[in-house]
């Protein structure tokens, strides 16, 4: 200590981050605190530049993603509201005809089988292999997931499936960015693969757009024209409405 008592330590620095070891689940509190809370959670540099690397290499925009669930959902958990392969492969190629898109990618836990029979109906869809992220450094099941989550969040249009956390969480992202609704709330019909289902926010309560996060992600060349209202990069996909997002 100096003279008179004053500390010669100098002040902790400021904390950017927070490094959370084991975590079996977090969403809470579910009040009006958690829509602060939530806002805070989003991929990390590093998983947004795999994402980003990886639509310029296999993807064409505009366009469609969609997180299909399956193993217990399609089993036992969710029959009632879970559609088939056959279901979801006739129900993402009308969406993507109907929007005018180029490419689509698949997020799923699907089997090695059912993602073959989704190919074997749908040759163009694109998924996150296990070589695309070994490729690019991934060694956590959980990196490889949240790749996933950010190819679907900066998509140009997203499907999900009804009663999945996983495909909240992405819509709950694409309403911070301010993303248009018809673009972000749409689930798999259960039998009818002409077109998408709607949802709603679980909480009843939508999330309204968070400037450091639209901040945030409209450096990333992919979706900045979502949050700026550009062009598109300079490509006509059909969906009107761009410059409101």
């Amino acid at each position: 200590q100096k003279e008179g008592g004053a500390s010669s330590s100098p002040p902790p620095p400021p904390i950017s981050s927070v490094f959370v070891k084991n975590l079996d689940h977090t969403t809470g509190p579910y009040d009006w605190r958690y829509h602060q809370y939530r806002k805070l959670l989003f991929p990390s540099l590093r998983i947004r530049e795999v994402g980003e690397a990886f639509v310029s290499r296999k993807l064409q925009r505009p366009y469609l993603a969609a997180h299909v669930r399956r193993t217990d959902f399609a089993t036992y958990a969710h029959v009632d509201t879970t559609p088939n392969i056959s279901v979801v492969a006739t129900a993402l190629e009308a969406g993507r005809r109907e929007n005018n898109l180029r490419s689509i990618f698949v997020a799923t836990d699907a089997t090695k089988e059912e993602k073959a029979l989704l190919r074997s109906h749908l040759d163009s869809v694109v998924f996150f292999d296990d070589d695309d992220g070994r490729g690019a450094g991934l060694n956590h099941p959980g990196e490889f997931a949240m790749v996933e989550q950010y190819l679907n969040i900066i998509s140009d249009f997203f499907v999900g499936t009804k009663f999945s956390r996983f495909t909240l969480n992405i819509q709950e992202d694409r309403d911070l960015m301010g993303v248009r609704k018809d673009l972000t709330w749409n689930i798999f019909c259960k039998e009818d693969g002409n077109k998408f289902c709607k949802s709603s926010n679980w909480f009843g309560k939508d999330f309204p757009p968070c400037p450091i996060r639209q901040e945030l992600y409209s450096r990333d060349s992919a979706i900045g024209y979502m949050i700026k209202g550009c062009d598109n990069h300079g490509m006509d996909n059909g969906i009107s409405g761009h410059d409101e997002l």
